[in-house]
């Protein structure tokens, strides 16, 4: 049952060690004698409202304290998720931690937060510190990585971050369907998330990306955060129509398009979006209107190309503010209280600012830990090639081509992780595959692997290098081993 709207939050968000955060400070009930009116606000438990406006005050604070940092050069750069705060608290509400994936981008900060992911994680990472749990201090402030949580670290290109997505979702389907494949795990109804501003739709990676997640009917939910601009670049430069018009082609995408500001209608349709796609109805793309307080980062002034009025426009839509004045009006805060948990949140992020600038710098000797090198080639015994097909076992010299094939053959025998695919990889398609020869590319290298091991394990993708990679570096993380 909801709780009664101005009930107290006992805690905020859970920390990335898994304890509990301080959280919002205790608010009083509604003054006596204040006016009640209907809030769509009231459709949610007061306790999940009020953390959420938490996780939004924490978020937006620490963009101001990494902004301070930066200009002490403490910090070496800063991009903010300003403006996008609201949207995606109320979307973590139906999106599940450790079980979904993620493929967030640079913005996606409260996001992050309300997965799970600290504020003090975030900043080791924006000082740089040996103790940085995403990267050991190697990544760039805001690349988001948290293996527990399943949020896969970016790429700095925009866009790159879609096409593995794809691949991850196809890992998906795969391995749920093999119960106890070594080192890989899935869950039946889990989706992949997937965000990015709408500069970077006009990045060819994301239409790759979208028509083998609709081909292959996947559980992806496309997040476009559309805060108007592409650093400077307005959208209207960008493209003939928004980008939810766009996308109208694309047949089996769902598309939701919604005010980022709007906490209840961000929570109710994104609720619905994603319930959608988690029940296997196909991809889902979530198109949000959102602002963009503060420049595009700390290499970036908006004053120089963004008026005074439209500015002042933005401002008025800043989604905290309009999110507090919504708390207060349906009686679920106070002003005071308001004003409490603000401190409150600004005083959490200066604690763990703190905490992060005393953490020890990487050290210089370890710059090569972590980073991995071709594999050394051990030459097998003559002979030992396994009953592929064309194998002689007698140590006789094969054609490079024959070689390959079969070892393909024998590998993939031993180890059903492995899938191959490409361009004009498999034997035929299934209708006909009784029927002809079969292809298996134009050298023969891959013939009888599809028709021996199944379409599952070998198939052909479209004529697209980035899609290829993309999708295995995607299937990679889930812990297959594809041969792209």
């Amino acid at each position: 049952m909801r709780k009664a709207a101005g009930a107290r939050a006992t805690k905020g968000p859970p920390t990335g060690n898994g304890a509990s955060a301080p959280g919002p400070p205790s608010i009083g009930r509604r003054r006596p004698g204040a006016p009640t009116r209907r809030s769509p606000l009231h459709a949610f438990p007061a306790d999940e409202l009020l953390a959420d406006f938490h996780t939004a005050l924490v978020s937006r604070a620490l963009d101001d304290r990494e902004i301070l940092l930066q200009k002490q050069s403490r910090v070496y750069f800063q991009i903010s998720g300003a403006g996008h705060e609201v949207l995606l608290t109320a979307l973590a509400r139906s999106l599940r931690s450790g079980s979904d994936w993620f493929f967030p981008y640079y913005r996606d900060r409260a996001l992050v937060l309300a997965l799970g992911v600290s504020p003090l994680a975030m900043l080791l990472q924006a000082v740089g510190s040996a103790e940085d749990p995403a990267s050991g201090g190697r990544q760039m402030p805001c690349h988001f990585g948290d293996a527990a949580r399943h949020v896969v670290t970016q790429s700095s290109p925009t866009g790159s971050q879609c096409i593995p997505a794809v691949g991850c979702a196809e890992a998906s389907r795969y391995i749920v369907r093999r119960p106890g494949l070594p080192g890989c795990e899935a869950v039946g109804d889990e989706i992949t998330y997937v965000s990015l501003g709408e500069g970077a739709t006009s990045e060819g990676e994301f239409w790759e990306s979208l028509n083998t997640a609709c081909r292959l009917h996947l559980p992806v939910l496309y997040v476009v955060e559309d805060n108007g601009y592409a650093i400077s670049v307005r959208a209207e430069d960008q493209a003939p129509a928004p980008v939810s018009e766009l996308v109208r082609g694309f047949r089996g995408l769902a598309v939701t398009k919604v005010d980022g500001w709007d906490y209840a209608t961000c929570r109710a349709k994104g609720a619905r979006a994603i319930a959608r796609v988690r029940a296997g109805e196909g991809p889902g793309l979530l198109h949000a209107r959102v602002t963009r307080p503060y420049s595009h980062s700390s290499a970036d002034a908006q004053s120089k190309y963004r008026d005074a009025a439209e500015l002042a426009d933005e401002a008025a839509h800043d989604p905290i503010d309009t999110l507090e004045r919504a708390l207060i009006d349906a009686g679920v805060l106070d002003p005071d209280g308001a004003a409490a948990m603000r401190e409150a949140a600004r005083a959490e992020v200066a604690a763990a600012a703190d905490a992060a600038l005393a953490a020890p710098r990487p050290d210089p000797a370890r710059v090569t830990d972590n980073v991995v090198g071709p594999t050394s080639v051990v030459l097998a015994r003559a002979g030992a090639r396994g009953d592929a097909a064309g194998a002689t076992g007698t140590g006789e010299p094969l054609v490079m081509a024959e070689a390959i094939r079969a070892a393909l053959h024998e590998l993939f025998g031993a180890n059903e992780r492995i899938r191959l695919f490409g361009e004009d990889v498999a034997d035929a398609d299934e209708r006909v595959l009784a029927d002809v020869e079969g292809k298996g590319g134009v050298f023969g290298v891959t013939q009888g692997l599809q028709r021996r091991f199944g379409s599952a394990r070998c198939y052909n993708t479209p004529l697209a290098e980035s899609n290829i990679v993309g999708r295995a570096v995607g299937q990679a993380i889930r812990g297959l081993r594809p041969c792209a």
